[in-house]
């Protein structure tokens, strides 16, 4: 799959996989602070172009996410054009993390957890397809 204009940001990159569809990609050994998850949302929808999109989120090992940030990005507030986000993740640190995300912080973007890339990217397509006929 294609990656188009990727967007660099200090810890990692958002690229364009097709139209409605974003892949922020998190780098290794780092802490996401609200300033970064900022910084992904605003690539997110210059990628977009102002239009609802989902987000692949591909993380690399040790990586380590603020309890703010963690809020931000399950608030109401935040969900704005994002349909929904699925988390590729491949360490059972992250899986914890993960789960814990969902289960205590609660996103208002429909949000699922996947060990494959193919499946989450699968999973995103339904989910935009089910907005734009209305289903979702």
């Amino acid at each position: 799959m294609t990656f188009l204009k990727p967007i660099k940001l200090s810890k990692g990159h958002a690229s364009l996989i097709e139209p409605g569809l974003v892949c922020n990609h998190i780098e290794e050994g780092i802490v996401i602070e609200v300033e970064d998850v900022k910084a992904f949302k605003q690539a997110n929808e210059t990628l977009a172009e102002g239009k609802p999109y989902a987000v692949l989120v591909e993380v690399e090992e040790l990586v380590a996410v603020s309890r703010e940030s963690r809020e931000l990005t399950a608030s109401k507030d935040f969900k704005r054009y994002t349909i929904a986000e699925a988390f590729v993740i491949s360490s059972l640190g992250h899986k914890i993390i993960a789960d814990f995300y969902m289960q205590v912080n609660k996103p208002h973007i429909l949000t699922k957890i996947f060990n494959d890339r193919e499946k989450a990217l699968k999973w995103l397509k339904q989910c935009m397809q089910d907005y734009i006929s209305g289903t979702a």
